[in-house]
């Protein structure tokens, strides 16, 4: 959709959410992962940005993480409040947090920086709210994965609304000029385990899963179809004009 509007943006995801509930999410055994390359600690607080249903939500309170959670669409508000009681979640723009400056120890967004309007602001308002010891960890889509070249076509299921692509390097160039540190980049390998956490389907997955599972892992990085940056704050951040 060229140049969407913020109003478009939250009425196409209120459809999608309506229509599809907790289908549009990932199964809650796919979240923990984050928070273990977070190192989140109980006590701790925590900003899902974008943060959809609520799963990653309902992970950080099941270790003890206070969560809090930001979403453009009011449907999946609602979803994140049922999934993730416990958790403070409201309706709102990654680009106009409203949290005071400093107040968390982990920020995440995964999946959604991508769709963002504006990125740069998105990346400036992620960095006001964190602490200065903060960690974030941001799971963005790779412009070059192998699958797409081999299919001919690219982008993720919500690229008819708004979507951003850009490879690895670019991504992290992203990253820095915002004022970020670069601590870690790895692959989103839920694709090549969700074969284990499969309960249906036919026997054949625990011969199949396996093999892909393997062939995924020799896949070099900048092939991969999804990156996970965990991040951290520059020494001498500042603010970039957006």
């Amino acid at each position: 959709m060229p140049n969407p509007t913020a109003d478009t943006v939250k009425k196409w995801y209120n459809q999608h959410y309506a229509a599809k509930g907790l289908q549009t999410m990932r199964p809650a055994a796919a979240y923990p992962v984050f928070l273990d390359l977070l190192g989140a600690s109980a006590g701790s607080r925590l900003l899902d940005v974008s943060c959809g249903a609520g799963s990653l939500l309902a992970a950080a309170h099941a270790r003890g993480v206070e969560s809090v959670g930001v979403d453009l669409s009011d449907e999946a508000v609602r979803l994140a409040k049922r999934v993730a009681p416990t958790a403070e979640v409201a309706v709102g723009a990654g680009e106009a947090l409203a949290f005071p400056t400093g107040t968390f120890d982990y920020v995440t967004c995964l999946g959604s920086l991508e769709h963002f309007l504006d990125m740069g602001r998105g990346l400036e308002e992620m960095k006001r709210v964190a602490k200065p010891d903060a960690r974030f960890c941001i799971m963005v889509p790779n412009e070059d994965f192998i699958g797409w070249k081999m299919l001919g076509h690219q982008g993720t299921a919500q690229q008819d609304i708004n979507e951003h692509l850009l490879p690895l390097a670019a991504w992290r160039i992203l990253f820095e000029r915002h004022g970020f540190a670069v601590l870690r980049v790895v692959p989103d390998r839920w694709h090549a385990v969700r074969w284990r956490a499969t309960r249906a389907g036919s026997p054949l997955r625990f011969v199949t899963g396996p093999v892909l599972e393997a062939a995924w892992r020799l896949i070099p990085l900048r092939w991969q179809y999804q990156f996970v940056f965990i991040l951290g704050l520059a020494r001498q951040s500042h603010a970039v004009p957006t």
